[in-house]
């Protein structure tokens, strides 16, 4: 097809623009969508084309696809600066600090009353995110075994928070 891209050109490039132009409203985008069109014909000589206007057509039309996809993800909506004053930091008030803190020492406290292998298996499971599997690999003991160990953890945690 490329002998005869002059020939294409001049026959389909003011189509291809005016088909371009409709739809993005820039001449000037749409003139380099269609040179980015033939561009494309000329990266691909191997290609064998019945219909070389159906083709174009095609080719342009991906090309605005995504040059519609590159505008979407770029856009952003404009706020007034004022809005940003009452978005929440991303720091915890000293208050919701203070109250994580008294939380995580009542949860460690109850986890320490707990039989020492149920201990290390909760810990395994639920601090450092093993799966019951590899915690169970990793003590050499039954799958079943880390699942009652885990409920026994869990019962007791939970009657603990409900009882305070």
């Amino acid at each position: 097809m490329t002998g005869d891209l002059k020939i294409a050109f001049n026959a389909h490039g003011p189509e291809l623009r005016s088909y371009l132009r409709r739809r993005l409203g820039d001449a000037h985008l749409a003139s380099d969508l269609v040179q980015d069109t033939f561009l494309r014909v000329i990266e691909r000589p191997e290609t064998r084309v019945l219909d070389v206007r159906a083709y174009l057509y095609t080719i342009a039309r991906h090309l605005l696809l995504n040059h519609q996809k590159q505008e979407a993800r770029r856009r952003t909506d404009s706020v007034p600066h004022e809005w940003f004053g009452d978005v929440a930091a991303d720091a915890p008030t000293p208050e919701d600090a203070a109250d994580a803190k008294l939380q995580l020492e009542r949860l460690q406290r109850f986890v320490g009353e707990l039989p020492m292998r149920t201990q290390q298996i909760f810990v395994l499971n639920r601090i450092d995110g093993l799966t019951q599997i590899e915690v169970a690999r990793a003590l050499s003991i039954s799958e079943s075994s880390v699942q009652k160990h885990l409920a026994m953890a869990i019962q007791h945690i939970t009657e603990r928070l409900r009882s305070r």
